[in-house]
């Protein structure tokens, strides 16, 4: 504490000096820069009691807002079971007339049963890797939402797959369709 006000103390003597210093050479008066020097006064500065704010060597964090949370245009995403997955699978397949079988394979091959998978390029996701654009054109085609990021809503997937299949584009999974 002792050593920390001495530091102080000598900055300050120096700042103080270093004025002085200016000063005396700002005025380039012969006799004026004798007066200066004689009346320049370097005040004492005595320590005091009251606490003073000492810089420490770590830095203050500041600190940062906490960002408000609001309301998503993006989907809730729920962890969804296999079993479920199938039960859309069964009742898509039946709304469609198309194979509930084809359905499984592809998603399958194409998402190993994940529907938040993505591709490692991220142009594809959910359970039959959709892309953005391919998902918009189908769901205009059968009046749903057109929200790309509902292709990682199982049902929504199922639905739409299913309804691809059953206007003959499986031809959009070139890997997977059996």
């Amino acid at each position: 504490m002792a050593r920390m006000k001495n530091i102080i103390l000598t900055v300050l003597l120096i700042i103080l000096v270093g004025e002085g210093i200016t000063l005396y050479m700002m005025n380039e008066d012969e006799s004026k820069e004798r007066v200066l020097a004689e009346e320049t006064v370097i005040p004492t500065i005595t320590p005091t009691e009251t606490p003073t704010i000492i810089p420490t060597i770590t830095p203050t964090p500041t600190p940062k807002p906490t960002p408000t949370i609001q309301p998503s245009s993006y989907p809730t995403i729920q962890p969804i079971s296999s079993q479920q997955i199938n039960e859309y699978v069964n009742r898509y397949a039946g709304q469609y007339g198309v194979s509930p079988d084809v359905i499984r394979h592809v998603a399958l091959c194409e998402s190993g049963f994940n529907p938040l998978s993505r591709s490692p390029n991220g142009l594809y996701t959910g359970l039959f890797q959709f892309s953005a654009s391919a998902w918009v054109n189908y769901r205009g085609k059968m009046g749903e939402d057109t929200n790309a990021d509902l292709r990682t809503n199982a049902e929504e997937a199922v639905q739409t797959a299913a309804y691809v299949i059953s206007i003959g584009k499986g031809t959009i999974w070139p890997n997977c369709m059996p």
